[in-house]
């Protein structure tokens, strides 16, 4: 592997130059793309921007601006959720598990996340600039939240699901915690690092930023960001052990953070920033991923010349809302008509959680820790608790309220798992559920595809693994690539 980051240590400063730049901190160069990632954090203020910078790159389209929330609904595409009907290639070949190891998002995704993890590892390498002690514990805490999560992200789409019996010996994926400023620097052949290598830098990372971030941080990351992620790489985890500890994590959240359940759940994606969300995405009509056919309303909407409605969500799917389940209800699945969808199964379903490219995009919200509090809580006979904390998010839509008697050992953990899809539906979330809990993705007509599928797993791409030395590769590629 030549280079894991960029095949051009250029990109990556003229990356970082640009975000820089970005908040109208202009460097003095000449040409831009030469500049050296050495010099341009040499002051406090250009180390304060590069952080800035963070929070664009996480908004990249080949991140949480796009690809991190629509491919893991893509890889769980079936007929009883959702089909792919758009003309991309690279997308639908993820949908039809047809992925080869020289598709596009394939490689846009795993470079743009490691340039992201580089660009934490500047900063953290320029914090001795940094004079303002609170800057510094902030800035580091931003950089190590960034630079966890990418490697979560990273490690659970290229690698396989962690199993606490194969994880020491499951390949996840290139561990690099030094800055890459030079060409030859980018030219280190780095290896695989374990499954549970790289969940323990992510566990790391995020425990550190729980340490140093602030619990306010306008709309940047915060304590409180850091536990939401921690619990949802516990939970991802799935073990006895993890999921006690993401339940602990996510009942921190509820009940420290100070944040509340949104009144309606369109209100949480119509707004921004409200008393749901740990952390949104900022966008607005002028900057936004939602251009050059990428964004999630691109995708996703197809409504008033907004989208190319490439997402069809399928009657089976919307036929689980119950009758008064405001999630199953125009705006939030509708047509063009804006009836209400549910009772019709022959229209054109699609989400209405993505319908302008300008709006925020919500990454982390309440709800999702309490459905993980009442997942942890089911798992550990709490079940008060966890029938609570599930109707708390059912009420909110309007649905009727569950009972114990859906909470019983045969049909509780399904119970919670429906719960989530219909919560969290298009939000990045499937793909990641059915893996940790074993469950086999199933066509209409009974159909299994095994959830442990080879194509199940992205590949590692294939730009950087023909940069092996042939005689002794280090990067190895994905099994049925």
């Amino acid at each position: 592997m030549k280079n894991i980051f960029s095949r051009s240590a250029t990109v990556l400063t003229l990356g970082l130059a640009l975000a820089l730049t970005s908040c109208d901190k202009q460097l003095d160069i000449d040409p831009q793309q030469s500049v050296d990632a050495g010099t341009a954090l040499n002051s406090e203020a250009n180390v304060a921007s590069a952080v800035v910078g963070l929070y664009a790159q996480l908004g990249n389209s080949n991140l949480y601006g796009t690809n991190l929330i629509l491919v893991p609904e893509l890889l769980a595409a079936v007929d009883t959720y959702i089909r792919f009907q758009g003309t991309f290639g690279n997308f639908r070949d993820i949908a039809n598990r047809n992925t080869r190891a020289e598709n596009s998002t394939a490689e846009t995704v795993w470079r743009e996340a490691y340039q992201a993890i580089n660009q934490a590892n500047l900063v953290i390498d320029a914090l001795p600039v940094v004079a303002n002690p609170v800057s510094k514990t902030r800035f580091e805490g931003e950089a190590r939240f960034v630079r966890g999560t990418m490697y979560f992200e990273l490690v659970r789409l290229y690698g396989k699901q962690y199993n606490d019996k194969t994880a020491a010996t499951d390949l996840g994926v290139p561990i690099s915690l030094v800055p890459v400023r030079t060409v030859a620097e980018a030219d280190r052949k780095i290896a695989r690092s374990t499954v549970a290598k790289v969940y323990e830098q992510v566990i790391d990372d995020l425990t550190k930023a729980i340490a140093l971030l602030p619990t306010t941080n306008g709309n940047r990351a915060t304590r409180f960001t850091a536990k939401a992620m921690l619990a949802r790489v516990y939970l991802q985890q799935a073990t006895e052990e993890s999921y006690k500890k993401a339940g602990i994590q996510a009942d921190e959240v509820i009940k420290t953070s100070g944040k509340s359940l949104a009144p309606t759940l369109e209100a949480v994606f119509r707004g921004r920033n409200g008393s749901e969300t740990l952390l949104e995405i900022q966008q607005n009509d002028q900057n936004n991923a939602g251009t050059g056919n990428s964004g999630l309303a691109t995708h996703y909407a197809s409504l008033g010349g907004v989208g190319r409605g490439d997402v069809l969500v399928l009657p089976a799917f919307a036929a689980q809302y119950g009758a008064n389940d405001a999630r199953g209800k125009d705006p939030l699945l509708y047509n063009s008509t804006g009836a209400r969808r549910v009772s019709a199964p022959n229209v054109a379903l699609r989400t209405g959680k993505y319908t302008t490219f300008g709006q925020n995009i919500p990454v982390i919200r309440l709800a999702e820790m309490y459905l993980i509090r009442a997942e942890a809580a089911f798992r550990a006979g709490d079940l008060p608790t966890a029938l609570a904390d599930l109707n708390r998010i059912r009420t909110r839509s309007g649905a009727t309220p569950l009972t114990l008697t859906n909470l019983t050992p045969a049909n509780g953990l399904a119970t919670i798992l429906r719960e989530r899809q219909l919560e969290l539906a298009f939000e990045g979330f499937r793909i990641h559920d059915l893996k940790r809990t074993g469950t086999n993705l199933v066509t209409a007509n009974g159909t299994v595809i095994p959830i442990t599928l080879d194509r199940l797993v992205l590949p590692i791409p294939k730009r950087e693994t023909d940069l092996n030395d042939p005689n002794n590769p280090v990067l190895i590629q994905n099994p049925g690539y």
